[in-house]
């Protein structure tokens, strides 16, 4: 097989970099598709392996789409020693089939080749690994068979293979394909890899800068609860794991303001495993910069429309004196210092955080002490992978983020078949670029929960940094990439992936700020990835929410009560960690919009029913109702709906008590005529902002009947005078008489 044919296909047209597609994601389809449907398997699983006559039985045809409902029928390729082959060097392998479905696997043949065909750059490299490219075996090849028992449903077999050192006959460095098959029924598994032959490496090499996100699984509420971050920083949570595996070594820490904040915030009452954490974080060496608070996605955020990058405005809202009597050791307000360990910033840096002095004991920590770390630089943005559209970079830049860290699948290179520096200008903006396909083989490998799958990732990565120096002759390609997002299994497969690197001759890990110092490739722009405008319209319609909350918030004297923990809320729910998860994020979004409408509503007239006024002056009881844990205060104003009645004064200030209701008494005065009067009721805050609008209270005023009725009294009275005054002339006359 020539290398032109081995170029051939892509897997679409997603990537415009001319790096090739993320081949670590297509080894994973390929592996993990079902070999034969459930209604083939009655047939094809009980045919035998060398069959009737061809014009009876088909020719089985490469496939690794064939699925059914019940399962699948994967196959895994792992060179040993991460795919890297020495002279006298056995080619050894291990094969693994794993089988999900419901019926057997009989016994087979597995066959695997290796072509000796060299993959000079990384768009051939992609193309054996992509399933869809037609890689028949050349004549120029060398093979083993290795046959296997029946696999029971549920099962996973690994099958050693190996392809002797005097049949390999390979001779200038580089990277090769490996390629294995199983036929099974109508379809034949399809599996690859790589390996690359070490002798005649070159001097040169591809130096790789890492990142570390030290980041959390998402939550909504903004801020961490005291139990969650004892499962996350205890042995096994997700925070120890990514400090274990990458403490002392050359992995810059991309790390989410949000537990440092969570931890401090609690005061005494953090757990002790989050205070030992966060010393261990604050002694570590590696370089370090600050994610967006909560890891919020910020390309959203500029694509739905908000003014600047979204940050955190108070945690006051969190803090309760109680908990600031005294304090935890170690003092999480003090363990941001630099330690002399510190390493050199990683680029020229923006000032560290000043040292903050420790709250005295009672005193409440300020925003600033909850939030300062001494992170080596500060200017860095970081959003999604793939979803930087025109106008983001510049939006980031505006708010102080003046570097953007993008996706090599998010940008174009002018100059065909080269790998671009990490460090580059994308359409006049400071950019990092990670590499896609490194960062993807990577994250495989780190987060396998067995070895061959670590082990096929690992073969992945070897080739990809082997063909990136070989396309790069006398020169040293610098690369970053990231480790993920996610939690790995274990802290060991991302150690594992370090130790590998370290021990490639044609790569090295080294330190970002190295990485940095490399000359920009020219001719890189942006390939416009906006995100769908679903999810803009969600995000917008959640920065309505808060700007209506903003608004609202001055009915209590410290409006930050209220702002501050819609703001980290708000944070928490565009977090980049949701991508994973599109129903856990709707449920998120609808959570904050019903909180957003309860605070709206917190504060109400209580709708009354009509009154009958019958005097010419009076007092109307209008009930205003607080469910805030705050007291308020609000301007009533009332409007009567015609000139039958005056209300004097027409604004009443009004102060709620937390949680309770208040019946304010509005003086009204009628005039002469008397009718139906409609009055409009609405609360204000004290800016001015519409609290509450009620339903128009009816007032019938009937104020003649005033005069009427003393009238009558008077005329009552005169009559009942009159008859005492008679009754009594009668009496003593008849005293008289008698």
């Amino acid at each position: 097989m020539n290398a032109a044919a081995k170029s051939g296909v892509r897997r679409g047209p997603r990537r415009a970099v001319p790096l090739a597609p993320t081949a670590s994601a297509l080894r994973r389809s390929a592996s993990r598709m079902l070999a034969a449907g459930i209604l083939l398997a009655g047939i094809a699983l009980a045919a035998p392996a060398q069959g009737a006559a061809a014009e009876t039985t088909p020719v089985p045809t490469p496939s690794s789409t064939a699925t059914t409902d019940a399962g699948a029928v994967s196959l895994t390729l792992a060179p040993d020693n991460a795919g890297s082959l020495a002279p006298s060097q056995d080619l050894a392998m291990t094969v693994t089939i794993e089988n999900t479905t419901a019926v057997a696997v009989p016994a087979g043949v597995i066959h695997v080749w290796l072509d000796r065909t060299r993959l000079t750059t990384r768009t051939e490299l992609s193309g054996w690994l992509d399933p869809a490219t037609d890689t028949p075996q050349d004549a120029d090849s060398a093979s083993v068979d290795a046959a296997t028992a029946s696999i029971a449903p549920g099962a996973t077999a690994s099958i050693r293979a190996s392809i002797p050192a005097a049949q390999i006959g390979l001779s200038a460095w580089g990277a090769y394909g490996l390629k294995a098959t199983l036929p099974l029924g109508s379809t034949i598994l399809d599996t690859r890899s790589a390996v690359v032959w070490s002798e005649g490496a070159p001097s040169t090499f591809s130096a790789l800068g890492l990142i570390m996100p030290i980041t959390v699984p998402p939550t909504s509420a903004g801020l961490l609860s005291a139990t969650t971050l004892t499962d996350y920083t205890g042995t096994d949570g997700v925070l120890t794991k990514k400090l274990d595996a990458v403490a002392g070594r050359p992995v810059t820490l991309a790390i989410d303001p949000m537990i440092i904040v969570s931890i401090r915030v609690l005061g005494t009452t953090a757990p002790q495993s989050s205070l030992d954490w966060l010393a261990r974080l604050a002694a570590a060496p590696n370089a370090s910069f600050p994610l967006s608070y909560a890891d919020s996605d910020l390309a959203i955020e500029r694509q739905a429309g908000a003014p600047a990058v979204l940050s955190p405005t108070s945690f006051d809202y969190a803090l309760s004196a109680s908990n600031f009597q005294s304090l935890p050791t170690p003092d999480p307000f003090t363990l941001f210092a630099p330690t002399p360990a510190q390493t050199a910033p990683a680029a020229p840096a923006s000032p560290g955080a000043p040292t903050t002095p420790t709250p005295a004991p009672g005193q409440l920590p300020t925003f600033s002490d909850l939030t300062s770390w001494d992170y080596t630089r500060t200017d860095l943005a970081w959003p999604a992978a793939n979803t930087v559209s025109t106008g983001d970079s510049t939006f980031f830049a505006q708010s102080g983020l003046t570097t953007s860290i993008l996706s090599s699948d998010n940008v174009t290179v002018a100059a065909q078949g080269i790998t671009p520096n990490a460090p580059a200008s994308v359409d006049g903006s400071s950019s990092i670029l990670l590499d896609a396909q490194i960062t993807d083989a990577l994250q495989t490998a780190a987060d396998a929960a067995t070895e061959a799958p670590r082990d096929a990732a690992l073969a992945e990565l070897s080739a990809i940094l082997a063909v990136t120096t070989g396309t790069s002759p006398g020169t040293t390609p610098s690369l970053a990439a990231s480790l993920g997002r996610d939690a790995p299994t274990s802290s060991f497969g991302v150690m594992r992936v370090l130790d590998v690197l370290e021990a490639l001759p044609w790569a090295a890990e080294v330190p970002l700020g190295d990485v940095l110092t490399a000359p920009q490739t020219p001719g890189i722009s942006l390939r416009d990835s906006p995100q769908e405008t679903s999810r803009a319209d969600a995000v917008r319609s959640m920065l309505t929410s808060e700007s209506q909350v903003a608004a609202f918030a001055p009915v209590i004297d410290v409006p930050e009560l209220i702002t501050g923990r819609q703001r980290a809320s708000l944070l928490g729910v565009l977090a980049q960690s949701w991508s994973a998860d599109t129903d856990g994020r709707a449920t998120a979004e609808a959570v904050y919009q019903k909180a957003s409408a309860d605070t709206l509503s917190s504060v109400q007239i209580v709708d009354g029913s009509s009154i009958n006024l019958l005097a010419s002056n009076g007092d109307v009881p209008v009930n205003i109702r607080n469910s805030l844990a705050w007291p308020v205060t609000v301007i009533l104003q009332v409007t009567p709906s015609n000139g039958r009645i005056v209300v004097e004064p027409n604004r009443i200030d009004i102060t709620v008590e937390a949680q309770s209701q208040k019946t304010a008494k509005v003086p009204v005065k009628a005039a002469v005529a008397s009718g139906e009067v409609n009055l409009r009721l609405e609360l204000y805050n004290r800016n001015g902002v519409l609290v509450s609008q009620a339903q128009p209270l009816q007032i019938n005023v009937s104020a003649d009947w005033e005069g009427i009725g003393t009238l009558i009294i008077a005329i009552l009275a005169v009559a009942f005078l009159a008859f005492g005054i008679i009754r009594q002339i009668r009496k003593r006359r008849r005293a008289r008489r008698a």
